[in-house]
């Protein structure tokens, strides 16, 4: 092969040869347009300049006008300008962290423009600081549409890449925000910050959502108007304060009650402050700590000292009002043994001594009864009954006394039905209270109307049982009213009025009432007289309630030839009750506790006793045990009929006696007629 020969006539290598060339490539490349080439690689070039902390000065390449959507030629301040308008609304609070960041360090974004012309295109800008720059701040770098890019880069590894560089971005923002809210949410102090005017919720932390009684801030948000319409605040120039808000940068420090009346009320002691937010925004922000447990605390101390009054002057009127049926009794008791023989004498004082015997029972009554209402444990016992023996129970026991004082008492009883469903014991004890106290208060001579009637009630099945008791007495003052219906509460005391009483009748009468859903009003004038008015909603008893009713009703029976086995502790009641007994021709055995019953049992004749009278609170071994014993043994023995007697006589002591195996119960003071009912119906005689 012959060698290649230069124009000058002499042969070139080949290494030359390829110098040659590669010289002519470079020149080739230095003739390229570099704008073309940015041009098809869509990126534009940008410098910032920044003096002091604003930025002044934002410079472009044409290839950067062309990607901005800028047609004319502008100022760097008119382009910094057009190029944050089109910045992607949900990404401008990122972009201003990147340009933040831009003075310190080389970084990048991913971010989204609208192109005037084009629309949306994503965009991947990097830039850093030109160190060679001494007066002023100068970072330059590029600004390139990915758009396209990413629309040709489906792959999965390209998507989560871009996801990463977004991530990575907003990572130390939401880091940040973290924080922030973090360290909001464990103070104890709750935070409430919202836009004024407009009201939008800017931030609540978990303590003020708590007190709020929401669950989140959208929920807040949506409620805000009436959440606040419901604050109380007990100093009524608050609000005059909080409203000078709107239009003055104030402090105000104050008390208040959120969600005043409801389950989750809260006492607060608050601050709300108006501020300015780095938009330029006002906005009102609160922080409140939460006194409830403090006011709790205070309301509890004002009570104790209320009750220790209140029962300081209980004790002070009982032990005048628990004194004067005690000297009735001892007194008559005295004169009945120094007239003993003068028959008339001594049976005008058997009687007044009954009346105070019976009155010394009511007083403890009441007492007991209040301290069962206090402890949340009265329940009701419906029983199938007429409502026309009303009138009776007046008559039973507050005849005497109105004989003596000489009152006009007239009664207008109207009702349609005879048979209902209620606790009688309860309606009763409402209208012995109520007559009670008109007797009580009324002067000789002077006038009570009584009314029983019925009202229609909302279902066929029900009637609305009204009570109406009015007096021409001496009334009740206005500022006493309020109080009428608290326990150990009366306008004046025994000493004062000369009229014995707890003052527990119209609490109790007010606590029964409330147990069976009824309502009780009152209007009373001072020196004029009272009317109570009482309605309560009883259901109509069925045919089938009617008639198990009239079957268990008790007939009258002979107990003679019956043995019981009484066991009681106390000589006296003791003598009381074998009386009662042998005057029916029973059969009375006496023992004096509990173990000794047992053993009596145990050594009499299987059948020999037909029932034990157990009473309760005895030594050695009290009543519930010596019951559970028997119930143990290992013959017929064990199935010989209890009955308990005991002057505890609430329906828990009545439980507890047939947990203990017992088969009935009567209660002490001893009722004869009640007590032979229920031995009767324990023996099953008919």
């Amino acid at each position: 092969m012959k060698k290649r020969e230069s124009p000058t006539g002499k042969t070139k290598s080949v290494s030359a040869r390829n110098t040659e060339k590669e010289m002519i490539s470079m020149e080739s490349l230095e003739q390229i347009n570099e704008k073309e080439i940015l041009k098809n690689a869509r990126i534009g070039l940008w410098r910032v300049e920044f003096e002091g902390k604003r930025i002044v000065r934002f410079y472009g390449n044409a290839v950067m006008d062309e990607l901005l959507g800028i047609q004319k030629p502008v100022t760097a301040e008119e382009r910094l300008a057009f190029f944050f308008e089109h910045i992607h609304p949900d990404d401008k609070a990122l972009f201003q962290e990147y340009v933040n960041k831009l003075t310190e360090v080389c970084t990048e974004i991913v971010y989204r423009y609208i192109h005037p012309a084009s629309g949306e295109m994503m965009v991947r800008c990097g830039g850093s600081r030109d160190m060679s720059v001494k007066n002023y701040i100068s970072v330059t770098g590029i600004h390139q549409d990915i758009s396209g890019m990413l629309r040709l880069e489906k792959s999965r590894v390209t998507e989560r890449w871009l996801t990463e560089q977004n991530i990575t971005l907003r990572k130390e923002q939401v880091m940040q925000e973290d924080y922030y809210r973090d360290l909001l949410d464990v103070q104890n102090c709750g935070l409430l910050a919202y836009t004024l005017p407009g009201h939008r919720v800017i931030h609540m932390n978990k303590e003020a959502l708590r007190m709020y009684g929401v669950k989140d801030i959208e929920e807040a948000q949506h409620s805000l108007g009436i959440i606040l319409s419901k604050v109380h605040y007990p100093e009524p120039e608050v609000r005059e304060k909080l409203r000078r808000l709107r239009s003055e940068d104030v402090v105000v420090d104050y008390e208040c009650i959120i969600n005043q009346g409801q389950k989750n009320e809260c006492h607060a002691m608050a601050k709300t402050k108006a501020i300015y937010m780095p938009n330029g925004e006002r906005a009102a922000v609160t922080t409140f700590i939460d006194v409830s447990d403090m006011m709790m605390l205070k309301r509890a101390l004002q009570q104790a000292k209320e009750g220790s009054e209140a029962k300081s002057a209980f004790l002070f009127a009982m032990s005048h009002d628990l004194r004067t049926p005690m000297n009735a009794i001892i007194g008559y008791a005295e004169l009945l043994e120094a007239h003993w023989g003068e028959k008339e004498i001594t049976w005008d004082y058997l009687q007044k001594l009954k009346v105070a015997s019976q009155f010394l029972l009511t007083l403890i009554g009441n007492v007991l009864e209040v301290s069962r209402i206090e402890n949340g444990k009265e329940t009701m016992h419906e029983t199938v009954w007429n409502p026309r023996k009303l009138s009776e129970t007046m008559d039973i026991l507050l005849r005497n006394e109105i004989e003596r004082k000489n009152l006009d008492i007239t009664r207008h009883i109207q009702l349609s039905h005879t048979s209902v469903m209620c606790d009688v014991a309860k309606i009763r004890e409402i209208l012995m209270n109520l007559m009670s106290n008109a007797v009580k208060y009324t002067p000789a001579g002077g006038k009570i109307h009584l009314t029983i009637d019925e009202l229609p009630a909302q279902t066929s099945e029900q009637i609305i049982l009204r009570l109406r008791v009015e007096d021409n007495g001496m009334g009740i003052a206005k500022d006493y009213l309020p109080h009428l219906f608290e326990a150990f509460s009366r306008e004046k005391d025994s000493a004062q009025s000369g009229i014995m009483g707890t003052g527990l009748g119209l609490r109790i009468v007010k606590s029964f009432v409330d147990l069976m859903h009824g309502t009780i009003e009152v209007e009373s004038t001072q020196g004029e007289g009272s009317c109570f008015t009482v309605e309560i909603p009883l259901r109509l008893a069925s045919e089938a309630e009617c008639r198990q009713a009239a079957a268990s009703v008790a007939k009258q029976v002979s107990l003679a030839g019956k043995r019981i086995l009484l066991a009681e502790d106390n000589a006296l009641n003791a003598e009381i009750t074998t009386t009662i007994l042998k005057d029916t021709e029973i059969y009375v055995e006496l023992a004096e506790n509990g173990a000794e019953a047992v053993c009596r049992l145990q050594e009499a004749p299987i059948g020999y006793y037909d029932l034990i009278l157990m009473d309760i609170q005895m030594p050695v071994m009290n009543g519930y045990q010596a019951a559970r014993t028997i119930r143990e043994l290992p013959d017929a023995r064990a199935k010989i009929p209890i009955v308990a007697m005991t002057a505890n006589a609430f329906e828990e002591d009545r439980q507890a006696a047939f947990d203990a195996g017992m088969n009935a119960y009567a209660a002490k003071p001893i009722e004869v007629a009640k007590l032979l009912n229920v031995l009767a119906q324990t023996l099953d005689v008919e």
